[in-house]
């Protein structure tokens, strides 16, 4: 409690894996600890080296301003996720507090299309907080992130009103799957069952 699960570096572990890297690590009591992390070589190719200052052209944009609530108290998994959503073209909102997570839903109750909440945290569990937004605002779709989904959390996650289960660590587009599946949703109906 208020130290963390130790998932920090199974995740960075899941990303730098994702892109074909490995990590290496030495310990020594007392010591401390040092992790290199190696990924592959790539060459670039000279034209694309020449414009890489040049504008990227534009794509079609997957969240298209959809506003996602992310919630884990880890910091910079906050940081890494909102990032990245941001990239998928959707508007994210990261907490490491749930009660400020809630205190942002109730100024604003129609402001946000999902919620990504982790499960195991100080103070709230993503359980907590998904109840308190199924009192707020049942319609709006909460995925729940864990590291370790037990039977008794299946059954408890429907009643809470989560629509999916998502294992920690996930991939990137293990993540972004399961975000674009609700937040793109046009009817509450599409994707209403947990997984």
């Amino acid at each position: 409690m208020g130290e963390g699960t130790g998932l920090g570096l199974a995740v960075a572990y899941s990303i730098v894996e994702a892109h074909q890297g490995s990590i290496e690590v030495e310990s020594r009591p007392g010591e401390g600890s040092a992790f290199s992390v190696y990924f592959p070589a790539i060459e670039v190719p000279a034209q694309a080296v020449a414009i890489a200052g040049a504008p990227p052209e534009a794509a079609p944009i997957q969240g298209s301003g959809k506003h996602i609530l992310y919630v884990d108290d880890e910091e910079g998994l906050v940081y890494l996720i909102k990032r990245l959503l941001e990239r998928q073209g959707y508007r994210v909102s990261g907490f490491t507090d749930p009660e400020e997570a809630l205190a942002a839903v109730r100024a604003d109750p129609g402001g946000f299309d999902l919620v990504v909440t982790d499960y195991n945290m100080p103070g709230m569990s993503g359980l907590g907080v998904a109840q308190a937004l199924k009192e707020m605002r049942p319609d709006l779709p909460v995925l729940l992130a864990s590291g370790y989904i037990t039977e008794e959390l299946r059954a408890k996650a429907p009643v809470a009103g989560i629509r999916e289960l998502i294992y920690k660590p996930n991939t990137v587009d293990e993540l972004c799957a399961a975000v674009a599946r609700f937040a793109n949703a046009q009817t509450v109906g599409e994707a209403s069952k947990p997984s």
